[in-house]
């Protein structure tokens, strides 16, 4: 899946997470013809870059996803089974093992400063849909858009904190296997 984050302003703070690509794993369990019920993992790696004003950090993080969604399937054809989801989940940012955060810009012989970033959990939105196209009897190829809506991240270090909503869109090509 593409990892596309929308930057957030807020408290004098500009954060802009990067764009990446990641992977999301979903096991889903049919109640009916038109209703299903979904659990997500998903995982990415992801710099989030914040601006203050005065200094530039960045904070090296991979995210973990957790989530569950209802599926609603519009209607099947032969080719075509288009579908829509909304759920909620958990994000995980977990800053790399060292939590430096680079200082810029870097003098000659200047050091990194170690401000303290620790894991920081937020609860999100799930919302999205998309289409699985039969290519063998229990084999299908998935396309699909999935959007986050999250509470940006400071990673607990109050002068990285915005206070405003983050943005991510995964649009995604996948395998879908069906039991």
């Amino acid at each position: 899946m593409g990892v596309l984050s929308k930057q957030t302003t807020g408290n004098q703070v500009v954060q802009t997470p990067t764009q990446g690509y990641g992977v999301v794993g979903v096991g889903e369990v049919r109640l009916n013809s038109r209703f299903a019920v979904q659990a997500n993992a998903g995982h990415f790696d992801n710099s989030q870059k914040y601006d203050t004003g005065t200094l530039d950090y960045r904070v090296q993080s991979t995210v973990t996803e957790l989530s569950g969604a209802l599926v609603y399937r519009l209607f099947q054809t032969e080719k075509w089974k288009p579908f829509l989801f909304g759920g909620a989940g958990v994000l995980f940012f977990n800053p790399d093992s060292t939590t430096v955060i680079e200082v810029n810009p870097l003098s000659p012989g200047e050091a990194q400063e170690n401000i303290g970033a620790v894991r920081q959990s937020e609860i999100a939105a799930l919302y999205g849909g998309g289409v699985d196209h039969p290519l063998l009897h229990h084999l299908s190829v998935r396309l699909q858009y999935r959007g986050l809506i999250y509470s940006a991240p400071s990673f607990k270090v109050p002068n990285l904190f915005t206070g405003q909503r983050g943005y991510i869109a995964e649009p995604s090509v996948g395998l879908v296997f069906s039991f």
